[in-house]
């Protein structure tokens, strides 16, 4: 691959992080309005496919998120915190109810993927109490990867009795690995339906319910989700008219995915990249407003961000980053290290964090046993893999790599030359203040998304589908390495993230 493109991607992956990190820096203060997402929006709409990529496969995360923005904004000049959870995933189901129509083929796969769910009570059942209970200990719900306690691990398990087309099993289980087919997660039908009823198998019935709704009517099952989801009281959706969103959405975007399809693209990666606009109103959006008004976490995410610019741009002219790929490892990886550098400054340790989490979540089922939300553990679990990466980084030989990825030597000078990050006494009793980063950078710990960073791995992500359009992206067979797995390695044992039974 040659190094215009690689130049290109880096670029853009750099570009919008940056925009990303300055909006919330400078508006932080301010209520938030959809407006101020607007230079992202148009650095978006700047992006042009090399000569070497599939248009059509860009435009479905381009024209997506310019979409999104634009009917959005036509309905409501803000969002709620509580109604960003939503924002990521109304563009999906839209998608997979637009292939229905074009492609019968694939509706019946869907068809046959229902029948599959609802003769499978063994394995619903199984998985739901043991969900219920805790049995896997800090779980990812919303996992790309097919991890124990995943809705991800649940299909791949139903879909191993379906009798599809390997191309169509591809495309359904991307529409919940890293596609965002509804918020619906597996589990949390089943606990509340058993805490109103005690029936396990009424609570099952419902489960499934909702299961087979998000494939057969997935616009439809979203719209009712979206109005009733309480993991909080009052917590559903009403700030805008959803009806409204999903009917202009369609009339807008519609074209992109009937380009697509007959261009060539993969299904998997049409049903996946459109669901990514997640930075108009939720990173770029209130929750990160309130987090970072805070200096100190304001700080971190800046510091961070620079970490990662600098060790990017360094390798790049380096020539050390050979393909797209590369930019994302790198991308997470030098924000990891931060992550764990500042950890380290006043003696923590990944494991220490691994053990504090994991024996919190065991008293925390007994204190909610029947209102404890299945997907609440998502961002712990991405944040004790990310610092666990980060800690292998900056660790020296033989246990660690001395602070490098790969050939590329992570540049943390922005973390020791920030004023804020050394002057923690600022925050603290002068004396003191030996807690004070670490438990500004553990505001985080249930909104990582900008430390993650995930514009730059979208962005790198993108581009990889649109120079490989025919490959199916996700779902991916990778071991993570779960930090989780280090408290309780048994959980291997139901792992099905490296055997999907699809490749």
């Amino acid at each position: 691959m040659n190094k215009d493109i690689v130049g290109k991607v880096l670029d853009e992956a750099i570009l919008l992080q940056e925009i990303s990190v300055s909006i919330i820096k400078e508006k932080r203060y301010s209520n938030f309005e959809l407006s101020h997402a607007e230079p992202f929006v148009e650095a978006v709409r700047g992006i042009e496919p090399h000569s070497s990529q599939s248009e059509e496969a860009l435009n479905l995360y381009k024209y997506s998120l310019i979409t999104h923005y634009e009917v959005l904004s036509s309905l409501t000049k803000t969002v709620t915190p509580k109604e960003c959870v939503f924002l990521e995933y109304q563009q999906t189901p839209v998608v997979l109810e637009i292939l229905y129509e074009m492609d019968r083929d694939f509706r019946d796969s869907v068809e046959e993927f229902v029948r599959a769910i609802n003769e499978s009570d063994d394995i619903l059942m199984l998985e739901a109490m043991r969900l219920h209970t805790g049995y896997y200990g800090i779980t990812s719900a919303k996992d790309f990867a097919a991890i124990p306690g995943s809705t991800f691990n649940v299909l791949v398990q139903v879909l191993e009795r379906a009798d599809i087309d390997k191309e169509h099993k591809m495309a359904i289980l991307a529409t919940k690995s890293w596609g965002l087919n509804t918020t619906y997660v597996f589990g949390d039908k089943f606990t509340r339906t058993l805490k109103r009823t005690r029936d396990a198998f009424l609570a099952l019935q419902e489960e499934k319910r909702f299961l087979t709704g998000i494939f057969l009517e997935p616009v439809k099952t979203f719209k009712k989700l979206m109005s009733e989801w309480v993991p909080f009281e009052g917590f559903g959706q009403c700030g805008y008219d959803r009806n409204r969103y999903f009917e202009e959405y369609r009339k807008r975007f519609e074209k992109y995915v009937r380009e697509a399809y007959d261009a060539g693209v993969h299904l998997a990666n049409i049903v996946m990249l459109p669901t990514h606009v997640g930075d108009v109103g939720h990173h770029i959006g209130p929750s990160y407003y309130n987090i970072c008004k805070d200096e100190m976490c304001m700080n971190i995410l800046d510091a961070i961000t620079q970490v990662m610019v600098r060790t990017l741009r360094t390798a790049y002219h380096s020539g050390e980053i050979k393909n797209v790929a590369e930019i994302a490892s790198i991308a997470t990886g030098s924000t990891a290290a931060a992550m764990a550098t500042i950890l380290d400054w006043e003696g923590f340790t990944s494991d220490m964090l691994i053990e504090f989490f994991s024996r919190r979540f065991e008293n925390y089922k007994l204190k909610h046993p029947f209102d404890r939300v299945m997907v609440g553990e998502l961002h712990v679990n991405d944040f004790l893999d990310f610092v666990s990466r980060g800690e292998s980084i900056i660790r020296n030989k033989p246990i660690g790599h001395e602070g490098y990825i790969g050939k590329v030597k992570v540049d943390l000078s922005p973390l020791y030359y920030n004023t804020e990050l050394n002057n923690p006494q600022w925050y603290a009793y002068p004396g003191c203040a030996i807690t004070t980063r670490t438990t500004a950078l553990l505001r985080f710990v249930d909104q990582p998304c900008l430390l993650a960073p995930e514009p730059p791995s979208i962005v790198a992500m993108v581009n990889l589908v649109a120079l490989y359009p025919e490959k199916a992206m996700f779902p991916a067979e990778l071991c993570k390495k779960c930090a989780t797995a280090r408290y309780l390695p048994a959980k291997c044992e139901f792992c099905r993230a490296m055997d999907i039974g699809v490749r």
